[in-house]
């Protein structure tokens, strides 16, 4: 209940976020602002992430032997490092912008990557440690200070640069609280910071093996998840960019508070059941058990947000963004397969064989990519390049599905599956039916009515549902 409730507060804050940054900027500033994030999403998935993904596995074994401070003193220079090639990626991305723009711009990334990367390490392994008071309390405060520092600094001076400083300066606050309440209760569990030589985060044989493959996996997500902008922005121009991306992002947003819930929520429970990652059966068990948890959720989501498009637009962007309802759509779908993707992925980050995460986003990005040439060169609706972000999406998933099956002979609960997916075609064909999103007090109780129905939907397939009763039975931390 303390996580659900954090996560609420944070996703109230989120949605003024989303209506915030849609009243004050203008399409062309948030396509400015879309290439913004994915040159940070760049630098997370292709450089941060593998790095990210090897601390998440060994985080309770290295709690537990009283190291993990320690390790983690040799990421900052790492981090350091990949915020100095944020800021190059920036200063080369628009020679047409003034240096002063540019030197700002480069400026901002260079404390984002920073501020984010820390806070996207430290709070979120406050709640795997089983701190879940303190993890909510610093995520809250993050998401308000971000907010009302980007208002400010945007209201002062409009632009996408001027926003992004301010969630940066949330992000850092966030960073510091948990950093504090971190060392705290290391220094409470007797880290050993003090031996040397110093254990190391990371070897050589690591690196090789499981970082490189999973930088190529993600750099191939990257291009299927943002580098597709620098093609749009290209083809149809920042504004029809800014379009798009709006309409995807408030999926996206949606998706990402339901994914970081079952982040802080699930994934704990499920990386400590596969610590030891030797034992077979409970491996398959464990992995089976987070795939029927989540999945049928996952399918009631993606009907509720399809059905839901409009209402939802009314609510959380302004009015100059209210056609981009067929993005919101298909942002859903889109959103669905990546989530659904990054579940089954897991299977390779518990084997440490994540080279087999590479067809699946090789498989995906090219298919993306190719559509939107060629919806560009032949000067097509944006909404076609819409439609082929959607198709690369599909075609990741399926082939994630097969690979995965390769690494954990998982087994799915059928009835359930069978019962989401039926819920999530119901409600995505009565949209039509639905009534226009003609007002706030027509849209907020079409919200509620659907919303209502997707809940008890949910309820019902989680409730006694075995897979989801074993992962709660498992205790965080050793006595």
């Amino acid at each position: 209940m303390l996580v659900v409730g954090g996560r609420l507060v944070i996703a109230l804050i989120t949605l003024i976020a989303i209506r915030a940054v849609t009243t004050y900027l203008t399409p062309a500033q948030y396509g400015e602002l879309a290439l913004l994030l994915a040159v940070q999403m760049f630098c997370g998935l292709f450089l941060i992430n593998p790095v990210g993904q090897h601390i998440n596995l060994h985080t309770h074994a290295w709690w537990d032997e009283g190291t993990l401070v320690t390790r983690l003193g040799a990421y900052q220079k790492y981090i350091l490092a990949v915020s100095l090639v944020g800021s190059m990626a920036v200063l080369g991305m628009n020679k047409q912008d003034s240096a002063e723009h540019l030197l700002w711009a480069a400026a901002a990334m260079f404390a984002m990557i920073i501020a984010g990367t820390w806070n996207a390490t430290l709070i979120p392994m406050l709640n795997m440690l089983g701190f879940r008071a303190a993890s909510v309390f610093w995520g809250i405060i993050s998401a308000v200070v971000a907010l009302a520092s980007s208002i400010f600094l945007v209201v002062w001076l409009p632009s996408a640069t001027a926003w992004f400083v301010g969630q940066a300066i949330g992000m850092t606050l966030g960073a510091l609280g948990a950093k504090y309440v971190f060392q705290r209760q290391a220094i409470q569990q007797s880290d050993i910071s003090s031996l040397s030589p110093a254990p190391a985060l990371i070897d050589k044989r690591t690196v090789l093996s499981y970082c490189l493959p999973l930088a190529l996996a993600t750099g191939l997500m990257w291009i299927q998840l943002s580098g597709y902008r620098l093609v749009i922005e290209n083809y149809w121009g920042l504004a029809q960019l800014g379009f798009l991306v709006v309409g995807l992002q408030v999926a996206g947003q949606l998706w990402g508070l339901t994914e970081t819930l079952a982040t802080q929520f699930l994934y704990p429970l499920f990386y400590r059941r596969v610590s030891a990652h030797e034992n077979e059966i409970e491996v398959e068990r464990a992995f089976s058990d987070l795939l029927n948890t989540l999945v049928p959720v996952y399918f009631v989501l993606t009907g509720l947000l399809i059905s839901c498009a409009a209402y939802l637009l009314k609510l959380l962007v302004a009015p100059q963004f209210q056609g981009a309802i067929i993005f919101v759509m298909l942002g859903a779908g889109i959103e669905m397969c990546r989530v659904l993707g990054n579940v089954l992925s897991s299977a390779a980050h518990v084997r440490r064989q994540t080279k087999s995460l590479a067809l699946p986003y090789g498989v995906g990005a090219t298919t993306t990519m190719t559509l939107i040439f060629l919806a560009g060169t032949k000067q097509m609706e944006i909404a076609w390049a819409g439609a082929s972000l959607l198709l690369g999406a599909i075609a990741m998933l399926l082939v994630m599905v097969a690979v995965m099956y390769r690494q954990i002979k998982y087994s799915i609960d059928i009835v359930r599956f069978s019962m989401g997916g039926a819920v999530m075609l119901a409600m995505a064909l009565v949209t039509t039916w639905l009534p226009s999103a003609s007002g706030i007090v027509v849209s907020i109780g079409m919200l509620m009515l659907m919303g209502a129905l997707a809940g008890t939907a949910a309820v019902a397939l989680l409730w006694k549902n075995p897979a989801a009763l074993r992962l709660l039975n498992v205790q965080l931390r050793k006595n």
